[in-house]
């Protein structure tokens, strides 16, 4: 007999914040993708010191997890955090989406989430 996998994601919230150091705030972020042939998860964090800079390094880390060194994909959405913000996104994998077309996704994605959570928000207040 066969036996079924389901694949699944664990959503994990850190306590996120901005903290201060020397040259300024930094920003913390971290991109996560779930490998569909390994069943286990990437992640890469890293921090930067404003939110244009942490996008970079979440569309640059995003494009080099998003591939094994053979060249296949791992999974064609990740799960990044930029700062506070969490969103899933697509298209890391894809080499023909400019880094502003995947910037937008990437914003679209955070507002998506962000508005989704204030419905709710408002439904259980509306319940309660």
């Amino acid at each position: 007999m066969g036996e079924r996998r389901v694949a699944s994601w664990t959503l994990v919230i850190y306590t996120v914040h901005l903290r201060r150091v020397d040259e300024g705030a930094v920003v913390e972020w971290f991109v996560s993708f779930w490998d569909l042939e390994t069943q286990r998860t990437s992640v890469r964090a890293g921090e930067a010191s404003n939110r244009v800079d942490a996008m970079t390094q979440v569309i640059a880390t995003g494009r080099e997890l998003a591939r094994r060194d053979d060249g296949s994909v791992v999974n064609k959405t990740a799960h990044i955090r930029i700062g506070t913000e969490l969103a899933v996104v697509a298209g890391f994998d894809n080499p023909h989406l400019s880094d502003e077309n995947l910037r937008c996704r990437i914003e679209a994605a955070i507002t998506a989430k962000q508005q989704h959570a204030r419905t709710m928000q408002q439904r259980i207040s509306v319940e309660l």
